[in-house]
């Protein structure tokens, strides 16, 4: 489907030439360093890009780019002998080298070993750090030079070249003392991220106005925003806070996609901390003996230069340093549902146009979105950000065996100075970290949103589920409601074999014809278009359609449209960086970034309110509704066949209604989690077996008691109360701790220590009418925990008890690493202690990639950190924290984490305990059960897809055969009685390929059954050419015994009549001996009963037949018949097993022949007949009784026999 795109669209990338920063940047790397790419013009570096492959990295043009910034330094060592491999320029007098003994310069350093220029404990610690699986996790390590004990801060960083150490100067005044390790700089964001945490779901603004405060605060920037990437990939800033006078706000500005290089996106998907000290200062080169042919990649460093054109770019923009934090979120990748030649059409457009001008896309196609897969970061207009050198190109990194999700670049916090400024690496660290959870907090705004999505699509499918039952098309603009329900929009129309209907505010009927002929002449290739502006779309008289300018078209059939109309809604967009007038215009040998960051205010007219995705689905769907509808020339068939099918399918939902509440009831009875309801008085209406046991109070003794005077301990009375008050007035609660009392042999025994959700229980008017209250047993826990409040001194006999009651424990110490591991977290985990301990809890024992215990993605490693932190302050909401993660063994472990600090005798925290609780495995193992049933049913309807097509194309060619020998007019009577036959087998197949993809609706018998005129002598050569191979095959004998002189005609469905009466007969071949008999016979029909009734059916048919056009033959007086269809066989007759699985007694079982006989048996009570075997006269038979209408003809012929 056509999708044009206009407004802010445009303007995003207006101006974006084929080359992009990335391109830039590799020009830079090609001419060395500073702006020597100028020299190029646009078709030169077209063509040196195409050269030398522009996409396989931009860190192999050569080693003399790599730079660093001038305030650190760097070393390149190897990781086991610490010799130095490569050094800034700067790191002979930063790192005193310069005053070893015989005073060697950069030349003479290489190779010698770093650690001559440390102290001694500055090594032990350097070594003890370098031993960690994820450097991240401890950096930075604090260290001092040998000589001067100058302090730096060390961050570390693995790369293939070897380890790459950032040396970073710390400056000590001021501050209470350095701080080292990830966990100790989370800390510095600790009141912070309580801050967003607290803020209420639904209110991103407030998200992001908060997020910029508490950076502002523990940065000290003049700016800080957050800037957010739109579908176009242009940007604009959502949130600012100013901490300087005089500062032009850019709040609510908009830069177009050209300042966000492609080049730098890609790596702040990998690096997602950026900062710039001085922008005006030269970059330090990174020096080696040749060591790096291929160059040196700097993309983990911290200290990376400035590139050349930004460095520009910032002087335009008036700042010298900026420090930039990536937002990304989780996003799943949809699979692609377009067509072949539509998504075609798409590709072929987005090549041919850089610019966002109006252009062709897939209807279901999605917008450009900065994944993981995709290149993205910023460098927005005046929210410029660091670009990168050439020789920081990374490629995208491989998505993770386990992960579900990607990530991508939802957008950016962006700081700004006007002065050089520098942030310690633990206070970037701690902004990092409370980036990660606004991306958190974030993620769970836009599962709101979907669910908010998921609601409005529901109703779509409503309102064309009945728009179905109509007759199309008429009836979806004369009747209510119609297709402006179906969208929101101000006017509607319908053109269809010639004629207009209209709805609301459109143009009128000969400028609607006119806007037809224009979508025929001009995107003949597309089903549908899209439009918020058809002025800019091309189309020639937009300014004539008065107020409608936004179009939504569908075409469901060659010439006829469905068409929805927007007006305009003039909008003002403020953009940060007007064009350049063509007086100033720069060099034109040059490219420069632009010069101009002056907000400009753009009046966009002519556009309406683009048109959503899911309005585009749900017309998309209507289309094919239409087209599927129109295919269908007898259309009271259609409808009859139609609320047949509904009705149906509305049997099987009230029966899987039906079904899915017993089992629910099942189920709570017999759950091992302790479940009751109590009613609006109070009373207890629910109660299950397992609080049953609990309590000691037996499920007839609990029932109509008073819940809060009878049952609740009195010190939970209280919380108890709140918990139902909030409750019935529809909020449900979640993880609120009750106790309940408990007897034993009629005598109170202790207390029942839950943790209780709760749910409302509504009746069928949706009013509340109960509360649901599902617990947990965490009383062994309590006890545990209380025991270790009184008894501290004494806790490892209770943490390494081998008691199963004990539940997993494990320890944390201040500095992040692993310092207990109880019994029950090695039999949970399949860790011993003495694995564990010593490790980092954080990044070695729990985490991503290569830790010991596996999180599900990078979301759950910020939550962990999150709840570590508030255990470390104290906070309350570190108890029962919902946590999973893979066990050594791969299975994947669901429990309930709860943390408390530990401090020691003056207070000062010295880590924390971390007590597990698991849930119930039985739950567990039913839901992995579960899991894998769909896994398998989800491959064997694949399998059985795959197969049903691999059928198609020699069944179609077939057809054809048949068909061009039946036109040839050249067979004779027997032949055209073969081709009849070949005919109604090639129907069977098709019929049964199509079974094939409703398993459901063939386990339960809800399959379609026709009710067409059709010829006995049909149906019963199809039957024996069935079986006819098999005899042959076995040397038995098929019979055939028919009254010859009547050629019988009758309606009803021949496809399943020949199935069952197939089926019967292959069954019977197979229980023959060889050199057995098989007879197919069928009996006169006999005048049932019910004829007089059923001939009212009769003539209902004919007049149908000649309805539709049929010439109506001459008959005899028509009525309802009974017919015998007998299959007799020699031998012992059938197993015992499948007899009892004939007459419907054996519901499993019996193997191939066993399930085939089941579906005979469902096929015949659909076609309303009986099936049964039976022993007579010494022979065995199937006995197929079913009543049909019949009519006779004068003529007669002869069977066909076998």
């Amino acid at each position: 489907m056509s999708r044009q795109g206009g407004g802010e669209d445009l303007d995003a990338r207006e101006g974006e030439t084929p080359v992009s920063m990335a391109q830039l940047g590799s020009l830079e790397a090609l001419g060395g360093s500073g702006n020597e790419y100028s020299k190029y013009s646009t078709g030169q570096v077209k063509e040196t890009l195409e050269m030398d492959g522009q996409y396989t990295g931009f860190s192999s043009y050569g080693p003399r780019l790599a730079q660093i910034q001038s305030f650190g330094c760097l070393l390149v060592v190897e990781e086991l002998t610490f010799k130095i491999l490569a050094l800034s320029e700067n790191a002979v007098e930063v790192l005193e080298i310069d005053g070893l003994e015989g005073n060697p310069g950069w030349q003479q350093s290489i190779g010698i070993d770093a650690r001559v220029l440390l102290k001694p404990t500055s090594v032990a610690t350097l070594e003890k750090a370098c031993t960690a699986t994820d450097l991240n996790l401890v950096s930075p390590i604090l260290v001092s030079t040998h000589r001067s004990a100058r302090p730096f801060y060390a961050i570390m960083h693995r790369e293939e070249a070897g380890l790459m150490i950032d040396f970073e100067p710390l400056d000590l005044d001021g501050q209470s003392g350095p701080v080292t390790g990830a966990l100790a700089s989370h800390k510095l964001a600790a009141l912070a991220v309580s801050r967003i945490k607290a803020l209420p779901v639904g209110d991103v603004q407030l998200l992001c106005d908060t997020v910029v405060e508490e950076i502002a605060e523990l940065t000290g920037y003049d700016r800080i925003m957050v800037y957010k990437f739109h579908e176009d990939e242009h940007g604009e800033v959502l949130a600012e806070f100013l901490n300087a006078e005089g500062i032009e706000p850019y709040m609510g500005l908009h830069y177009p996609a050209t300042d966000v290089p492609v080049l730098a996106r890609r790596i702040f998907l990998e690096n997602r901390v950026r900062m710039i000290v001085n922008a005006r200062l030269d970059g330090i080169d990174v020096l080696h003996d040749g060591y790096f042919p291929h160059g040196l990649s700097l993309a983990a460093s911290t200290l990376r230069s400035v590139q050349g054109c930004h460095r520009e770019y910032m002087t335009n923009m008036g700042t010298a340093a900026s420090l930039v934090l990536a937002i990304t979120v989780s996003t799943t990748q949809p699979e692609s549902s377009s067509s072949g030649d539509q998504l075609s059409a798409g590709q072929q457009q987005q090549q041919q146009q850089q610019q966002l001008a109006p252009s062709v896309t897939p209807f279901s196609s999605q917008p450009a979105q900065n994944v993981v897969t995709s290149h993205n970061s910023v460098a927005a207009g005046s929210v410029a950000v660091a670009l990168a050198s050439p020789a920081a190109a990374v490629p995208p990194a491989p998505s993770r065996a386990r992960s579900e999700t990607t990530r991508k670049l939802w957008g950016l916090v962006v700081c700004h100075h006007q002065m050089p400024c520098m942030v310690p690496y633990p206070t970037r660290s701690a902004c990092e970290f409370l980036v990660q959870v606004f991306a958190v907090q974030l993620n769970k705004e836009m599962e709101v949103a979907n669910q908010l999505k998921a609601k409005h699509i529901l109703k779509m499918q409503a309102l064309l589920c009945d728009m179905l039952l109509r007759e199309p098309p008429v009836a979806l603009v004369t009747q209510t409601p119609n297709i402006t329900d179906l969208v929101r929009c101000d006017g509607a129309a319908l053109f269809y074999n010639g004629r207009c209907w209209r709805l609301g505010t459109c143009p009128t009927e000969p400028q609607i014809l006119d806007v037809a002929e224009w979508l025929l002449l001009h995107h003949v290739d597309s089903t549908g278009f899209s439009t918020d502006s058809l002025l800019n779309a091309g189309y020639p008289h937009a300014n004539d359609l008065t107020d409608s300018c936004g179009l939504l078209a569908i075409k469901f059939t060659e010439k006829d449209f469905i068409m929805w109309f927007r007006s305009q809604t003039a909008k003002e967009v403020r953009w940060g960086g007007a064009k350049q007038d063509s007086e100033e215009l720069d060099d034109p040998t040059r490219m420069h970034p632009r010069t101009s960051f002056k907000a400009f205010l753009e009046v966009v007219h002519m556009r309406s309110k683009p048109w959503e995705d899911v309005e585009m689905d749900a017309v998309h769907s209507l289309q094919l509704i239409l087209r599927a509808a129109l295919e269908e020339h007898d259309e009271v068939k259609r409808r009859q066949l139609m609320r047949a099918r509904l009705a149906e399918l509305r049997l099987q939902s009230m029966d899987e209604i039906n079904q899915v509440a017993n089992e629910t009831v099942r189920i709570i009875e017999t759950a091992t989690v302790p479940i009751l309801g109590v009613n609006r008085s109070g009373q207890i209406n629910g109660w299950n077996m397992q609080i049953a046991k609990l309590t000691g109070v037996p499920v007839e003794e609990a029932m109509g008691r008073s819940f809060l005077q009878e049952l609740v301990a009195e010190d939970s009375r209280t919380a108890a109360q709140r918990l139902l008050i909030s409750s019935l007035q529809g909020q449900e609660e979640s993880d609120v701790e009750i106790r309940l009392k408990v007897w034993r042999n009629g005598s109170p025994a202790g207390v029942l220590i839950m943790l209780v959700n709760s749910c409302a229980n509504r009746d069928i008017h949706n009013q509340i009418v109960g509360v649901c209250l599902v617990g947990q047993d965490i009383t062994t826990q309590k006890i545990v925990m209380d025991r270790y409040i009184r008894c501290e001194g004494d806790y490892r006999t209770i943490i390494h008890s081998p008691n199963p009651l004990i539940p997993p424990i494990f320890g944390m110490d201040e500095y992040g690493f692993c310092s207990e591991w109880n019994t029950g977290m090695t039999r949970l985990t399949g860790w011993g202690r003495s694995e564990v301990l010593g490790k980092l809890l954080l990044g070695e024992v729990f985490g991503l990639e290569m830790a010991m215990l596996m999180l599900r993605d990078e979301d759950a490693m910020t939550e962990l950190e999150i709840v570590v932190n508030c255990a470390m302050e104290g906070h309350d909401d570190a108890t029962n924290h919902p946590f999973t993660f893979f066990a050594r063994d791969g299975v994947l472990q669901e429990v309930l984490l709860t943390l408390n600090k530990r401090t020691d005798v003056g207070g000062r925290v010295t880590g924390v305990f971390c007590f597990l609780h698991s849930m119930n495995r039985e739950v567990q193992e039913a839901l992995r059960a579960q899991t894998a049933a769909e896994s398998a049913a989800a491959s064997r309807i694949a399998q059985m897809e795959l197969a049903r097509e691999g059928v198609r194309a020699p069944l179609d060619g077939l057809t054809f055969v048949r068909t061009s020998l039946e036109r040839s007019g050249s067979l004779s009577p027997d032949q055209q009685q073969l081709m009849e036959t070949a005919s109604a087998l090639e129907d069977q197949i098709r019929g049964m390929l199509t079974d094939m993809m409703d398993l459901d609706a063939v386990e339960e018998g809800f399959l379609d059954v026709q009710r067409v005129e059709f010829s006995l002598v049909t149906v019963l050569n199809a039957t024996l050419s069935q079986g006819s191979s098999a005899a042959i095959a076995k040397g038995q004998r098929l019979l055939c015994n028919v009254p010859p002189k009547v050629k019988l005609r009758v309606f009803g469905d021949p496809l399943r009549l020949q199935q069952v009466l197939g089926a019967c007969l292959r069954t019977a071949i197979e229980y023959t001996p060889p050199t057995g008999w098989i007879e197919l016979r069928m009996d006169l029909p006999s005048r049932s009963p019910g004829a007089q009734g059923a001939s009212s059916v009769l003539s209902q048919i004919t007049r149908h037949q000649q309805a539709s056009g049929g010439a109506p033959d001459t008959v005899m007086p028509a009525s309802m018949e009974r017919f015998r269809f007998v299959i007799a066989h020699s031998g012992d007759g059938l197993p015992p097993p499948l007899v009892q699985v004939l007459v419907g007694r054996g519901t499993a079982g019996g193997g191939k022949q066993g399930n085939a006989l089941r579906m005979c048996r469902r096929l015949v009570h659909l076609l309303g007949g009986e099936l049964g075997y039976a022993f007579e006269s010494g022979q065995c038979c199937f006995r197929l009784d079913v009543e049909l209408p019949v009519k006779y003809k004068a003529e007669t012929t002869a069977l066909s026999r076998a």
